[in-house]
């Protein structure tokens, strides 16, 4: 279960248990159980309604000490526990239940004619009631009663069994809170707590070199994602760290490769010189032919040094690349024509193109020419005398491109190399020139790796066709500007 869904009831039910403590603590502390003046004054009318009806109708009987209704009034007083005073207007008391003796009061200022209770313990409503005559229907005095509280709220619904119910509701609601605390502290221990600890061995072992001990864990959750996720950069890691073993161990070969490649023509180079210093060459033509051997080393031995210092340049991504707006037939004429004279020097035909389309391209004629010389001289390799290597340019205007083809009509690329062949350090089987001749390597792998990047870098494409024995073509895409 993901952590959103779960925590989310769990919010509610805290809530809901937060709003139930609330009401509880109002309902509690609010007086809703006391009950107001206008509803109190109805149960006391009620107590003192027959009281009130006899004075009315024997008021006079009052003045006489001995009158069978002041023995009922103080009856009713003692039975109820309700005291009673009664008044005429001019403020003479002729009954008190609490005191027989007649005295004169103020009716104005000693008389409750609202609602008052007492502050004694325990507490007494105090009200009076204007008394009239039963036949006249004219004022004849006050009734001032002394209810107890207790009598009134006998009146009133009971109201125990409610407050059961806001202390029940805080009690559940608490224990809501208290369930809810322990089981998102549970759940965090359990399903966030121990697992991410249980990253840590996996984390030594990455920091260890171990890179095959796999992180898994089986729950459907954030925590399944995070050891997927961890699994993931595991994985990265370590093919990352293949990836720099592989690069280190191209280095080393790389270097071993070089060495071998320049001890060769050094020591030719070293062995000529030497002959031609100890005056083993007669005349002129043995000396030139001697000078041939050194120059044709030399020449191999700049192109391995010019490979290595791009291959070093591209590794540090300082190859210089300056691709400039300019017309196509001045710029790749010069360069096509030497090409095309060099592979004739070599013996092997050359096919030249019969007309350069003149369209604005974005070009470095310089990396050009280097990826062309490459090309040229990989065509070469591949080649025997007798056989033709064509350059051509062909403009594409449905796709507004300009595209440079080297061809060849040799050996081909073997079908286990073409896979490869723009990978550094890779070096495919190269066809012998003759039936007489060594296979020879010729560079370090690392030229049609820098053709590409190059092409890129001019925002083309470098890509061939080849099948053995009937030749390879090489076709580079330059966009129009």
């Amino acid at each position: 279960m993901y952590w959103k869904s779960w925590q989310t009831r769990r919010l509610w039910a805290a809530c809901l248990s937060i709003m139930v403590i609330l009401l509880s603590v109002v309902w509690l502390v609010w007086p809703s159980n006391q009950p107001d003046s206008s509803s109190i004054v109805n149960p006391i009318r009620v107590l003192t309604n027959t009281v009130v009806h006899n004075l009315e109708n024997e008021h006079a009987d009052l003045l006489l000490a001995d009158a069978p209704i002041r023995r009922q009034l103080t009856s009713w007083s003692q039975e109820t526990g309700i005291g009673l005073k009664v008044v005429f207007p001019d403020g003479t008391m002729i009954y008190d239940s609490d005191d027989s003796s007649v005295r004169h009061i103020h009716p104005r200022f000693e008389l409750d004619y609202t609602l008052r209770i007492s502050d004694s313990e325990p507490s007494y409503y105090h009200l009076a009631f204007p008394l009239l005559d039963a036949g006249s229907k004219s004022f004849v005095g006050y009734a001032q009663f002394a209810v107890p509280a207790s009598a009134v709220a006998a009146a009133f619904p009971s109201s125990d069994l409610p407050l059961y119910v806001p202390w029940a509701l805080l009690s559940l609601a608490l224990l809501t809170l208290l369930y809810l605390f322990f089981s998102i502290k549970r759940r965090v221990q359990r399903d966030w707590v121990q697992p991410v600890a249980g990253l840590k061995p996996y984390a030594e072992a990455i920091l260890k070199g171990n890179y095959e001990q796999r992180a898994e864990w089986t729950s459907d959750n954030e925590v399944g994602e995070l050891y997927a996720v961890f699994d993931l950069m595991r994985e990265e890691i370590r093919n990352l760290h293949m990836q720099q073993a592989a690069h280190s161990q191209s280095h080393k070969e790389l270097i071993s490769n070089l060495s071998h490649d320049l001890k060769t023509p050094l020591a030719t180079i070293k062995a000529y010189i030497d002959a031609i210093r100890e005056g083993i060459c007669p005349d002129l033509p043995s000396v030139m032919a001697y000078l041939e051997v050194v120059h044709a080393n030399t020449s191999k031995m700049t192109v391995l040094v010019d490979d290595l210092l791009l291959h070093a340049l591209r590794d540090l991504e300082q190859i210089a690349v300056h691709p400039i707006e300019q017309y196509s037939a001045p710029t790749l004429e010069p360069i096509l024509r030497a090409m095309a004279h060099y592979i004739r020097t070599m013996g092997v035909r050359c096919q030249e193109p019969s007309a350069i389309p003149n369209v604005l391209v974005v070009i470095d004629a310089i990396r050009i020419e280097q990826v062309l010389s490459n090309l040229v001289t990989n065509a070469l390799k591949h080649t025997e005398p007798g056989d033709t290597i064509r350059l051509s340019v062909e403009e594409h205007s449905e796709t507004s491109c300009l595209q440079i083809i080297v061809s060849d009509t040799g050996s081909g690329i073997s079908p286990q190399d073409m896979p490869f062949i723009f990978d550094r350090y890779y070096q495919g089987s190269v066809s012998q020139r003759t039936a007489s001749q060594p296979t020879e390597r010729h560079g370090v792998g690392l030229g049609l790796s820098i053709c590409k990047y190059i092409m890129e870098a001019h925002g083309g494409t470098i890509s061939f066709h080849s099948q053995q024995q009937q030749g390879t073509a090489f076709y580079l895409t330059l966009p129009l500007s």
